[in-house]
């Protein structure tokens, strides 16, 4: 059986390596995007690599590859996807949810245009963009949290006012304000 294993090739190649690569390869596009894209080639992938490890013929390696992954893209839209549905669709939330709508202080200049800067929101450095690409804002400036996009927060500028205004300016003094609002970041109204 070692000869087998030594003698089929697919592009130069011994064909259980063609098809671990191809494994991999489906692996590393899957977690690259956020949608399920090749899990089925995945699984069709390592199918193929046992059955060409048991001497199976390249045609049948290929018929047996080809057929799982149409079998596998089968269950996923008459399985999986309509159980998805039947949820509403809805995606989980996630931690990072929380910290939409609040208000953050920028930590480094963000400027959207060439992709970099920092808040903090919650005791936590998060990057960030402005919702207005032009807009570049300051380290110490004030932004509302407007939504997640990936790993980044979208933010824009914000200014307090009211009783919120006064408690920044008597903590900047060294006072306490009338309403302690706990740590550098609030609600926004």
């Amino acid at each position: 059986m070692l000869t087998y294993l030594l003698n089929v090739t697919i592009l130069g190649i011994s064909d259980w390596i063609f098809w671990l690569f191809i494994a991999v390869l489906a692996s590393v596009i899957e977690i690259s995007t956020l949608n399920l894209v090749s899990i089925w080639f995945i699984a069709a992938a390592i199918i193929t690599v046992v059955v060409s490890l048991l001497g199976a013929s390249l045609a049948l390696q290929l018929v047996i590859f080809f057929s799982a992954s149409v079998i596998g893209l089968l269950i996923f839209i008459f399985v999986v996807r309509p159980r998805y549905m039947k949820n509403g669709g809805r995606t989980v939330a996630t931690n990072a949810d929380r910290i939409i709508g609040k208000v953050g202080i920028v930590t480094e200049t963000i400027d959207t245009e060439i992709g970099r800067g920092l808040i903090r929101v919650d005791n936590q450095i998060w990057s960030a963009r402005s919702e207005d690409e032009e807009d570049i804002i300051e380290p110490g400036a004030e932004v509302l949290i407007l939504t997640i996009r990936g790993v980044k927060a979208v933010v824009k500028r914000y200014q307090r006012s009211g009783q919120l205004q006064e408690d920044a300016e008597c903590r900047e003094e060294g006072q306490k304000p009338d309403a302690v609002m706990g740590d550098d970041t609030a609600e926004a109204p």
